[in-house]
C-alpha cells in the first residue's frame, strides 16, 4: 500500500469533474485519490452525482449544464482556485468534461494543473476522423478505417468493405440528436451485417452532418476485448501500465467493460507504452484493444484521454493512476508501485445485468453461468464499498424514491 502524502501536499485538493449521465468514472477517481489522503472536491452537472456521497468528498459544486456552457465551469475553477491559494490538479472522467476543458485551454491554466495530455492531441484522439488520419501517420495498429463525408462516398465505401462492419460516431456527441432514433443516439458504434443496413443508418444520420467512420470489424467475441490503461509523466516515462480483459460489455458487442478481469500482458502493456511514445502522449490514457479471433493480432481500437468506467480495478489492482496524475501535477516524486495484482474481477452490477439480458437472448450467456461468475473472489464493485458506503446508500435511496413515485396514483 502506498503511504499517504505529507500534510503540505494533502492541503491541495483535488478537483473531479462529474458530468451528467456519465457517473461512473468520477466516483473512480474519487475513491483512488481519497484513500490515500488527498481532499477531493467534486463539480457535478446535476445535484446528486453518487461521488457527492463518498466520505472522500470535502465539498460538491453544483455548475448546471457546463459541458454546454464553458464559462460557468471556468468561474467555477476560478473561484476554487482562489479559495485554495492557486491552481489545483483537476481530473475530467468522462469524453464530455474532457471536451470542454481541453475547449477551455490556456483560459483555464491559472486555475488548473493539468493532469491530461495536451489538448491539441486530446481533440484529435477524441475525434474519430482526425484519430483515424493520426493512427496512418504513427503506425498504430488500427482496423481499416474509412472516413466518408457524402453518401455518395458511404455507397463507394460499403461496395468495398466486408462485413459484418462497425459504423461510429467521429465525435461523442455527433448523434446525440432528439430527432434520432434512441437506438443510434445511445450508441458507441453499430456493427452491420450489410450493405443495406449500413446505408439505411448513413441515411438517418446525414440530415445533422454525416459525421461517422466505417471500420472493418475485428473477429472474435467479446472476450477478445482487453483494455490497457496507462499513465505517462510530464518527461514522457511511462509510469505504470495494467492490462484488463472485458469477458462481457454493455451494450453488448459495441459497449464498456461491466464484468472485467485483471490480466498481466507484458507484450501488449509494451506494445502501448511505445505507441503512446510514438505519439507524445502525457497523462492517463486508456487505450481499447481487440484480438483478432484468427490471427491472435491486437488491434487498436481507439485511444481515450481519461480513466476507464472501470478504473477502480487498476486501482485495486495496486496501479493507481489518478494517485500518479496528482502527484505528477504537483511536481511531487512518483513512488515504487507496490507489487500488482492479477485475476482480480470487476462487476458494474446494473449495466452487467443488462448486458447478460442481451447476452442470453443470443444464447451467449445462460442465467446460471451469470450467477456463477458473480461468486468470483476477490471481486471489485463499482459502486458498493465497505470503506466508502455512502454512494451506494444514496443509489439505493434513489430508486427506493423512483419506484414510490411511479407507484403512486396521479
Amino acid at each position: 500500500m502506498h503511504n499517504k502524502i505529507s500534510p503540505a501536499a494533502a492541503c491541495l485538493p483535488a478537483v473531479v469533474l462529474s458530468c451528467a449521465g456519465a457517473p461512473e468514472g468520477d466516483l473512480n477517481v474519487v475513491r483512488s485519490l481519497g484513500e490515500l489522503g488527498v481532499p477531493v472536491i467534486v463539480i457535478g452537472e446535476y445535484a446528486d452525482p453518487p461521488a457527492r456521497y463518498s466520505r472522500y468528498c470535502i465539498e460538491f459544486v453544483q455548475v448546471p449544464d457546463f459541458c454546454g456552457d464553458p464559462e460557468a465551469l471556468l468561474d467555477a475553477l476560478a473561484d476554487l482556485s482562489r479559495r485554495h491559494g492557486g491552481p489545483l490538479p483537476v481530473f475530467p472522467s468522462a469524453d464530455p468534461d474532457l471536451e470542454v476543458l481541453c475547449r477551455l485551454g490556456e483560459r483555464a491554466r491559472p486555475y488548473v494543473r493539468s493532469t491530461m495530455a495536451d489538448p491539441a492531441l486530446v481533440l484529435t484522439l477524441m475525434d474519430k476522423r482526425a484519430f483515424s488520419a493520426l493512427a496512418v501517420r504513427a503506425g498504430l495498429p488500427v482496423p481499416r478505417t474509412f472516413t466518408p463525408h457524402t453518401l455518395d462516398e458511404v455507397e463507394q465505401t460499403a461496395d468495398v468493405l466486408t462485413y459484418p462492419a462497425i459504423v461510429k460516431p467521429s465525435l461523442p456527441t455527433s448523434w446525440k440528436h432528439p430527432e434520432l432514433p434512441r437506438a443510434i443516439r445511445q450508441a458507441k458504434a453499430i456493427v452491420v451485417e450489410s450493405r443495406d443496413e449500413l446505408l439505411d443508418i448513413c441515411r438517418t444520420v446525414a440530415p445533422w452532418g454525416l459525421s461517422l467512420i466505417l471500420q472493418e470489424y475485428v473477429p472474435g467475441d467479446d472476450a477478445e476485448h482487453f483494455d490497457v490503461h496507462a499513465f505517462v509523466d510530464q518527461q514522457g516515462v511511462a509510469r505504470a501500465t495494467f492490462c484488463g480483459r472485458k469477458w462481457r460489455i454493455h451494450p453488448p458487442h459495441v459497449g464498456s467493460g461491466c464484468y472485467v478481469e485483471s490480466q498481466h500482458e507484458p507484450a501488449l502493456e509494451a506494445m502501448v507504452a511505445d505507441l503512446l511514445g510514438r505519439i507524445g502522449y502525457r497523462g492517463i490514457a486508456n487505450l481499447n484493444f481487440k484480438r483478432h479471433g484468427r490471427t491472435g493480432e491486437f488491434k487498436l481500437l481507439e485511444i481515450n484521454a481519461r480513466v476507464s468506467q472501470w478504473t477502480i480495478l487498476t486501482t485495486r489492482s495496486g496501479v493507481n493512476l489518478p494517485w500518479m496524475a496528482y502527484r505528477d501535477a504537483c511536481g511531487l516524486p512518483q513512488e515504487a508501485p507496490p507489487p500488482r495484482q492479477s485475476g482480480l474481477w470487476y462487476v458494474s452490477g446494473k449495466s452487467d445485468f443488462r448486458a447478460v439480458r442481451g447476452y442470453v437472448r443470443e444464447g451467449l450467456w445462460t442465467w446460471g453461468g451469470y450467477l456463477r461468475s458473480l461468486l468470483k473472489r476477490p471481486m471489485v464493485f463499482q459502486v458498493l464499498s465497505l470503506r466508502d458506503p455512502g454512494p451506494a446508500r444514496q443509489l439505493t435511496l434513489h430508486w427506493i424514491a423512483e419506484k414510490m413515485r411511479l407507484r403512486s396514483p396521479s
